[in-house]
């Protein structure tokens, strides 16, 4: 009782700083928004970095220390996700303490804390990693359209920013974003070069990194962009061409890697409700608790290597 009172308290307390933290955060939008584009004159990444993942100096020391906020960023960039590192750690705090509760209740059993907690914090983490795979897959598909309009703009006189301009107003999101993202860039003054680079860090996409090598090595040789794009662009076409035609070849492998991972639930369900006396040692006894576990392991590992298998670079 005196642990779950505990855990209450100390989730109540990352909440209650979570909304103060997002009441305070309109107040530095603007050093926020410059804070990404601004060089420091001196001092570190902690210089740069000033209220940029937290509002708390000596937690930015801290992730700027370990380099932890300048991933989380990069990731938080890629999923498009509108809060700071440091909300995220909170989210994923509270989330594992949330969890830890529910299962030391549920449970009445200590041991089942830790590995409750470890899969409430997962949570998060396994939901931005999904958001992010989402919008970078959704990108992928949008590249061919937005080059060959960005191809267009260029033989009608148009220069490369006023085609980026177009697939950013005439595109769907997140090509849209993205494009509008380096438009603002730009407008703060960085240069093409730079502002491609920064979005092929945020996408990592190898298709837009194609893209990216053949735009900045045509700025530096010359030669005809507009014709330069249109083959890139073929040449992205098949590869889709290609990735579907894999896709297709790797579904009984994808089907079967569902109905593998699928069973050991449905089976645990089937004989807590029909066989309880069989199978209550499994949540009762700690010998069930640590086989459990071990199966949960296991079952994540296949799943691993089982996508490995399946997953064929183009």
């Amino acid at each position: 009782m005196w642990l779950t009172a505990i855990l209450v308290f100390v989730t109540v307390l990352l909440i209650a700083q979570l909304v103060l933290v997002r009441l305070m955060t309109p107040r530095f939008a603007a050093a926020e928004r410059l804070s990404g584009f601004v060089r420091p004159m001196h001092g570190g990444a902690a210089a740069a970095g000033t209220s940029r993942w937290s509002e708390i100096p000596s937690i930015d020391r801290a992730m700027a220390g370990w380099n932890l906020g300048r991933h989380l960023e990069r990731l938080l960039d890629a999923a498009d996700a509108p809060i700071k590192p440091f909300e995220f750690l909170l989210i994923a705090v509270v989330s594992g303490l949330v969890a830890a509760v529910i299962g030391l209740v549920a449970a009445r059993d200590s041991l089942i804390v830790v590995p409750a907690a470890a899969a409430g914090v997962g949570v998060p983490f396994l939901w931005l990693l999904l958001k992010r795979n989402r919008r970078r897959d959704a990108f992928t598909r949008q590249l061919p359209d937005a080059l060959q309009a960005l191809a267009g703009a260029l033989r009608v006189g148009l220069g490369l920013n006023q085609g980026m301009a177009m697939v950013a107003s005439d595109h769907p999101y997140p090509i849209s974003a993205e494009f509008a993202r380096a438009q603002r860039e730009m407008n703060l003054g960085l240069g093409t070069e730079q502002v491609l680079l920064n979005m092929a860090a945020r996408v990592r996409s190898d298709d837009f990194d194609l893209a990216v090598a053949g735009i900045l090595t045509n700025r530096q040789v010359g030669g005809n962009l507009a014709e330069l794009l249109d083959q890139v662009t073929a040449t992205l076409r098949e590869r889709v061409k290609l990735k579907n035609f894999i896709r297709v070849l790797t579904s009984q492998q994808r089907i079967s890697s569902v109905i593998v991972v699928a069973i050991p639930p449905i089976l645990m369900v089937v004989l807590l409700v029909g066989m309880r006396e069989y199978s209550s040692y499994l949540v009762t006894t700690r010998i069930g608790h640590i086989m459990l576990a071990i199966s949960v392991v296991m079952q994540l590992l296949g799943i691993y290597f089982i996508r490995r298998i399946g997953a064929i670079e183009v």
